[in-house]
């Protein structure tokens, strides 16, 4: 085991050691960085362990950190990706910006009244809308679904 602190090079003695996990490795520490590191991310462990030119096995912390940062930029490249999926090419009536889809939504009908409610809902019937939202203002709008036409004639 080494015998100088990780963080600080604070040199330890038998009952100074203490060890902290940073990204798949143990590193030697004294009580205090111990303590003010346990708080920490393993991420930000990771980047001060290396920092500090002293780490143990910094090979092992480097490969952690990397694969944490491809992680970060997939997830990022798919919540694009979502967002981008989300946008219907309608603009905003209040303020312009690009509507955002949040799917078809079913809607009840018939009205509440104090006798009956649950049976006039019932054979009322419901109707499904597509809900956008405008990523500025957050205006909701409701549109009918795509194949879905509706007879203004009949009345």
């Amino acid at each position: 085991m080494e015998k100088r602190c990780t963080f600080c090079g604070k040199e330890l003695g038998f009952l100074e050691r203490d060890v902290l996990g940073c990204g798949g490795t143990d590193q030697p520490c004294c009580k205090s960085c111990h303590q003010k590191m346990m708080p920490l991310s393993m991420v930000e462990r990771c980047q001060r362990a290396l920092q500090t030119g002293r780490a143990v096995d910094w090979r092992t912390m480097q490969g952690f950190l990397e694969q944490h940062q491809q992680g970060e930029d997939t997830a990022k490249r798919q919540a694009e990706q979502r967002k981008q999926q989300r946008r219907t090419g309608k603009s905003c009536l209040r303020c312009g910006a690009p509507m955002l889809s949040l799917g078809k939504q079913t809607f009840k009908l018939g009205e509440e009244t104090f006798f009956f409610s649950d049976w006039n809902r019932l054979f009322s019937g419901s109707l499904d809308l597509e809900v956008e939202v405008c990523k500025q203002c957050q205006k909701v709008e409701f549109f009918l679904p795509e194949g879905v036409s509706l007879n203004l004639n009949e009345r």
